[in-house]
């Protein structure tokens, strides 16, 4: 009795540590609701861990609005709007129409610095020499539409300023500037008016995000109703990242409270009595207070999706007290409470054991959400298992001693998988011809696209921003990095002289470069233009054009005078400093053909990374797809091994074949759903083989009575249903499929758990 009060004591002590960790925990915490954590981090090549996490924030935090009404009203209707997200705080660097100071500012810039900013085009006309140059500017000043006044001329002879807008409206894709404001015209002649702006915190901030989805609803809701023929167009990962915490939440709600009531009631019915209610309770809630605590001190968040699939956690810990409480329930008269944890710790403990690592195994994989889960579920159930050991035999004194129920039932069944031969080999046969149809009918896909269905509404407002703007969602980009801004725009260059030759191939459809030359290429240029400038000079003389000598001087252009002047509006984006000069440029790239060859390039080029998000991920899961086949072919072979070791060859291989069927038959399930197997399927199989063997170690119990183990594993099989079958009716795909295979894993598992009975107890009468 001193042994088991200190040791219940000592579990008190850790579990009271527990509750003040969390009670100094929650107030920090941070709840991530976004479907992008459950991915890996490394999402930008080899890119400096800095600049790779500095442009994914700044990427999340863009916001673009597109505002069309009739052709009176347009420009009205977008002041408003304008005006309209000036009012809330959570937007910054809004961007409406460039008035006419901050136009002169561009191009007196532009002008001043004309020989540092030399256009691609340009460039290699004056490469071709002065005749190439002069004739392109003959053509501009005779040109009807070009408009090239005298003024412009005399004060720039090359027409190096106009070069480079020129360049740079073609950049801008088909948006044309109108009375200050970015405009497009789409196919039926509307147009629409560009606005940008930037979240001032992050776009995965549940709270901050839904207060700002529910302000711009209610000022677009305004909008249209002082403006009925106007459209509004929004485009931002903040919308998408509301949607999916609005789900998760409702997920949490609705299953959540499913859960918990089909648990007590199910307890209830077989007990009929409070105490065990309140004892599955107690550590359920100690479980999810210790997978709380210790998440957040080793990851600093919880991830929404990591709360959602901890559903499953409540009828997995709640096992162990069903487990020791049907002992008490059938024997408590007979034994005492020590005696009854004695009959049942070294099965409960292997169990733990093995559930444990199945759950740890998700360690290996590269998602910190599936990590989080990992950690959450091991030690979770760890805790609720020392709480039914440490404390349940004092706290179970007086419970009452009831009759099995529904013991003919139960024991019908027993003498059915003792006796009937039809049973022992026509149920695992009937198991094996239906996960043999079923897993004809399986397909293998690792598209992370499918891992959740994503609104369409807001996939078709994010599509028509793309058409009318010119400007993909493809996610495939370049990355140039250097440990300075030099050379980080010199590494640029190299990239840019590949990338016509890559385009001619038909490697890559278009490409954006940020027009900022390094001060080695200004350099370049500075030569050029003093070389073609005679020709240019005399060309303009003979066609009757008096012009002055051409300014040949350097006019360098540095990094931070180009972020500073109006010309990097729009283009800062793609330019990101860090700290000690480390820096990096983004070169989206469209209409991607060849992946592949596109990577080798980037690897032939020093500082440079090809990042083609869609693709990578989508290897990755092949990648640890196939590893985590192999973990199960391994497992299940040290299974089968330490099996035949114990109790036989014979014997070893019929209590294998639970686990076996169990796994074929979760994959059947997953078939003929129409889902397809994935890496979140495969760690489901995890699951259910560290779940579904706990069934077969409660039958194989040799101090158990068999009737005494199946009532506990029926009712361990029930609420875990309850819990897992939740996860089916959830609103995330991934989570949908991962629910399909443990629910039919797991009951199959329980289905031929009797195949696990001793021998000697199979045969007594």
């Amino acid at each position: 009795m001193f042994t088991k009060r200190r040791l219940a004591q000592l579990w008190l002590l850790c579990v009271a540590l527990l509750l003040i960790a969390l009670l100094w925990l929650l107030p920090q915490a941070r709840i991530n609701s976004s479907v992008l954590a459950l991915l890996p981090q490394q999402t930008l090549g080899a890119t400096p861990a800095a600049v790779q996490s500095g442009f994914m924030q700044r990427l999340d935090r863009q916001m673009v609005w597109l505002v069309a009404a009739d052709e009176a009203h347009g420009e009205q209707v977008a002041q408003s709007w304008l005006t309209a997200l000036r009012g809330i705080p959570a937007l910054t660097q809004l961007q409406g129409p460039i008035d006419s100071a901050q136009q002169q500012a561009w191009g007196a810039f532009a002008w001043q610095h004309r020989n540092g900013l030399l256009d691609p085009a340009t460039r290699e006309r004056l490469q071709q020499g002065g005749e190439a140059q002069a004739r392109w500017v003959l053509a501009q000043l005779f040109s009807a539409f070009a408009g090239v006044s005298g003024k412009e001329i005399q004060q720039d002879p090359l027409l190096l300023t106009r070069g480079a807008q020129l360049a740079l409206q073609q950049n801008a894709s088909r948006m044309t500037l109108r009375n200050g404001w970015l405009t497009v015209q789409d196919a039926q002649g509307r147009r629409w008016y560009f606005l940008h702006g930037e979240l001032t915190g992050n776009a995965f901030s549940m709270q901050q995000s839904h207060t700002l989805v529910a302000a711009l609803a209610e000022r677009e809701a305004a909008l249209k109703a002082r403006w009925p023929d106007a459209t509004l167009l929004t485009r931002g990962t903040v919308l998408f990242s509301d949607h999916a915490s609005q789900q998760a939440q409702h997920d949490i709600s609705t299953l959540g409270s499913a859960t918990v009531a089909g648990v007590l009631l199910l307890v209830w019915l077989v007990f009929r009595s409070l105490r065990p209610l309140l004892l599955c309770a107690l550590s359920v809630g100690i479980g999810a207070m210790t997978g709380t605590v210790l998440t957040l001190l080793l990851f600093g968040e919880l991830h929404l999706m990591t709360l959602v699939m901890s559903l499953s956690i409540v009828g997995i810990s709640a096992d162990y007290t069903l487990y020791y409480l049907t002992e008490r329930m059938v024997h408590g008269a007979e034994a005492s409470p020590t005696d009854s944890m004695r009959k049942v710790r070294p099965a409960m403990l292997l169990a733990l054991g093995t559930t444990a690592i199945a759950w740890l195994v998700m360690l290996l994989a590269p998602f910190p959400g599936l990590r989080q889960l990992a950690v959450f579920a091991a030690s979770g159930l760890a805790a609720a298992c020392l709480t039914v050991i440490c404390w349940y035999p004092l706290l179970v004194r007086g419970l009452p001693v009831r009759p099995v129920p529904l013991m003919i039932t139960l024991a019908r069944w027993l003498a059915a998988w003792r006796r009937n031969q039809r049973v022992r080999i026509g149920v695992p046969l009937a198991v094996l011809l239906f996960s043999l149809f079923g897993l004809m009918q399986l397909k293998i896909d690792d598209d992370i696209s499918r891992l959740q269905a994503l609104p369409s509404a807001l996939l078709a407002q994010d599509q028509q921003v793309a058409q009318l703007t010119g400007q993909q969602a493809d996610q495939t980009w370049f990355v140039v990095s250097g440990a300075s801004p030099q050379q980080t725009l010199e590494r640029l260059d190299a990239l840019a002289a590949k990338l016509p030759a890559a385009q001619r191939q038909q490697w890559l459809g278009a490409y954006r470069l940020l027009p900022l030359n390094s001060l080695a290429r200004q350099q370049q240029d500075r030569a050029l233009i003093n070389a073609a400038a005679p020709a240019v000079v005399a060309a303009l003389r003979t066609a009757g054009i008096s012009a002055p000598q051409v300014n040949g001087d350097a006019m360098p252009v540095t990094v931070e005078s180009w972020l500073n002047s109006p010309l990097s509006t729009g283009w800062r984006l793609l330019w990101l400093s860090v700290n000690e000069g480390e820096s990096g440029v983004l070169v989206p790239v469209s209409g991607v053909k060849n992946s592949q060859a596109l990577g080798q390039l980037a690897a032939s080029l020093p500082g440079v990374s090809w990042v083609d998000r869609k693709a990578s991920f989508n290897d990755l899961f092949a990648h640890y797809r196939a590893m985590l086949s192999m973990l199960l072919a391994v497992a299940l072979a040290i299974i089968a091994v330490s099996y035949m070791w114990r109790l036989g060859w014979r014997r070893g291989l019929r209590s294998m074949l639970p686990s076996l069927l169990s796994l074929a038959a979760g994959l059947a399930a997953l078939g003929y759903s129409g889902q397809a197997l994935n890496l979140f399927a495969l760690l489901a199989l995890v699951l259910v083989l560290g779940i579904g063997i706990n069934y077969s170690l409660f039958f194989s119990n040799p101090r158990g009575t068999p009737i005494t183990s199946l009532l506990a594993v029926t009712l361990a099989m029930l609420t875990t249903l309850l819990t897992l079958g939740m996860l089916v009716f959830s609103t995330t795909q991934a989570i949908v499929s991962f629910g399909i295979v443990l629910c039919c894993g797991i009951f199959t598992a329980f289905l031929l758990a009797p195949l696990a009975l001793p021998e000697q107890k199979r045969k007594r009468k």
